[in-house]
């Protein structure tokens, strides 16, 4: 089973601590740019203790190093980094595919609008809208000079 979280070895950490000492940051910029809240995670990362693996690859992504030279006893491969086989890539035909399974449930739940001033649930398909095209864009019309202007003041 993949550990779900990486520590670095004696050697990566001090290879980070040059990286990071060569960008010029505080680990508060670090953060910032592994989108952390905290600056607790970049202490870990630099003090060999667990980190999260995602944020670990994240760090190491952004000081421009090889996270598995720099985490100690890295794991073979992830199963998550397996290479998809061509057909799972083909996104139109997954959607396809999920909708005639699951096309029952999505009209369930989504196939009725409850409208405030009807008592009852109506079918999108029986939604409909008036529109009414004008010659003119309202904002650009002229204010008719008969009428009065009133300005209110607060």
């Amino acid at each position: 089973m993949v550990k779900r979280s990486l520590q670095g070895s004696v050697t990566g950490i001090q290879e980070a601590k040059k990286a990071f000492a060569d960008k010029g940051w505080t680990q508060d910029n670090l953060a910032f740019e592994v989108n952390l809240k905290t600056r607790q995670p970049i202490w870990r990362f630099f003090t060999g203790r667990p980190v999260e693996r995602h944020i670990f690859i994240e760090i190491c992504s952004v000081l421009s190093l090889n996270w598995r030279e720099i985490a100690a006893n890295p794991p073979e491969e992830f199963p998550e980094s397996k290479k998809l086989s061509a057909e799972l890539l083909d996104i139109d035909a997954l959607v396809q595919q999920v909708r005639s399974q699951r096309f029952e449930k999505i009209e369930d739940q989504c196939g009725t609008l409850q409208l405030l001033d009807i008592g009852r649930p109506v079918r999108i398909d029986d939604i409909y809208i008036d529109v009414n095209i004008l010659e003119e864009i309202a904002s650009l019309q002229l204010l008719d000079k008969s009428l009065p202007v009133i300005i209110y003041k607060h």
